[in-house]
């Protein structure tokens, strides 16, 4: 039987206050922030919530009816159209990302896309073949975007001979961009599955969103990266209860207080 979480009345008005606070704290943020919307580049790290060709790069079987409504073909989404990524690059006027893994046709001027289908926060254990899990978890990205950072910095050397259709950005662009992350799911479903139920889950959440927060310190890290205005994490796991939704609330506030004594 599936476990649930008691909580006194007391507890929940409390929390709803809390709420309320942070929502009133995060709204008179948002006419400020629109000035700050002018992003030149995209990079997002994620699952197939967000892949746009990344996993189907590596293992190439995609039939339709995947990007029919809009691509009238198949291209590595895992949705018959278009991402929220999609749409947050059409939104900021740059063109769709392609993914770091693509070899032909890419276009890395305006941003990369590490994103993979199946990917997990936590690395796997087990082969994709066994466990159904992407290889490229979220530290495999973050170490793809310090290679891609550093191949960057690479060809802009002087005395470093460019082709002209090498499409890379210019080493400034790490600074000017907005970084995205959208995974959590795999994490969870994957315990679910293995487990057959949710306490295996509430267990895992506080390891995963810890995971998130270490990752977005080590991207500051690499430098060349102003995380204060422009990290975006979309949550698409699973928040079962309030105390998850808790969980997670302070930990990212635990991280806006690290961002800031750090630019301080």
């Amino acid at each position: 039987m599936m476990g649930t979480l008691k909580v006194s009345n007391s507890s929940l008005y409390i929390f709803s206050k809390f709420l309320v606070i942070c929502m009133v704290m995060i709204s008179s943020l948002v006419d400020s922030s629109y000035s700050l919307c002018d992003f030149e580049a995209i990079f997002n790290f994620g699952d197939s919530n967000s892949d746009t060709g990344g996993f189907h790069t590596s293992f190439p079987a995609q039939p339709g009816p995947y990007g029919m409504t809009y691509f009238k073909k198949p291209v590595g989404r895992a949705s018959d159209g278009r991402l929220i990524v999609d749409f947050l690059a059409q939104g900021l006027g740059l063109p769709y990302l392609s993914p770091y893994l693509q070899s032909i046709g890419s276009d890395y001027t305006h941003g990369v896309n590490f994103a993979s289908s199946a990917s997990t926060v936590i690395p796997p254990t087990t082969s994709f073949f066994v466990s159904g899990l992407s290889p490229f978890s979220l530290s495999v990205q973050l170490r793809q975007m310090e290679q891609f950072k550093a191949k960057v910095d690479e060809f802009h050397q002087p005395g470093t001979r460019i082709s002209s259709g090498t499409k890379i950005p210019s080493p400034d662009i790490f600074g000017k961009a907005l970084y995205t992350f959208y995974i959590g799911q795999n994490d969870f479903t994957s315990k679910i599955a293995a487990t057959g139920g949710i306490d295996a889950v509430r267990g895992t959440l506080p390891h995963i969103v810890l995971q998130i927060n270490a990752a977005i310190k080590e991207l500051y890290a690499q430098g060349g990266v102003d995380l204060w205005y422009s990290i975006l994490v979309l949550w698409d796991a699973i928040l079962d209860t309030w105390w998850s939704f808790l969980m997670l609330l302070l930990t990212m506030m635990s991280l806006d207080a690290w961002l800031l004594t750090t630019m301080l």
